[in-house]
């Protein structure tokens, strides 16, 4: 059987909002034409980070889109010429207040192909280590929350993380936790 690929037709941007593009496609599929839209963002980092004695660094911050606080692994846009492992240490530090001494990559994901292109790049940061304060930005109020593996665990099930790339990026992070860095 098969499926059947649309072929864009034509492409425009439609809108731009901060980092966010909309695009819309028209497309041609079995005959059929329509329009769809995509949303074009910068890559993203997320990076779970641990300390010499197994413990996890994450962050608490405030969440527009669910009008919550939440509890997530530090992340964020990779600025444009950046590489995903150096914005991976740059929020840590931003986001946390610590630094770590290595960073090991965890591969990374499609946030959300059905509308996005981009990829979060998703790390582990071993020996993280209190630097200061966390930095954030004008638009950012964060703190560092300090939880154990198995806290880690019971948060992720009970609901308390639920940022399904900070899930994603722990679930890949915690079996590697307690090894030797690759």
């Amino acid at each position: 059987m098969g499926i059947t690929i649309p072929r864009r037709h034509t492409s425009a941007v439609a809108g731009s909002f901060g980092p966010l593009a909309v695009h819309r496609h028209d497309v041609v599929a079995a005959g059929a034409s329509y329009t769809t839209f995509t949303l074009e963002l910068s890559d993203w980092i997320s990076v779970a980070a641990i300390t010499d004695s197994g413990e996890f660094i994450l962050v608490r911050q405030y969440r527009h889109g669910v009008d919550a606080v939440t509890i997530e692994t530090a992340g964020g846009l990779v600025d444009p010429g950046e590489e995903p492992a150096a914005a991976a240490l740059r929020e840590l530090v931003e986001e946390t207040g610590y630094a770590a001494a290595s960073i090991e990559p965890l591969g990374w994901v499609h946030p959300n192909p059905a509308l996005q292109p981009n990829r979060c790049h998703l790390y582990l940061a071993r020996g993280a280590r209190l630097v200061g304060e966390p930095e954030g930005d004008e638009h950012e109020s964060t703190e560092a929350v300090v939880m154990t593996a198995g806290e880690v665990m019971a948060a992720m099930q009970d609901g308390r993380i639920s940022h399904v790339l900070a899930m994603i990026t722990l679930m890949r992070a915690l079996p590697l936790a307690a090894a030797p860095p690759r």
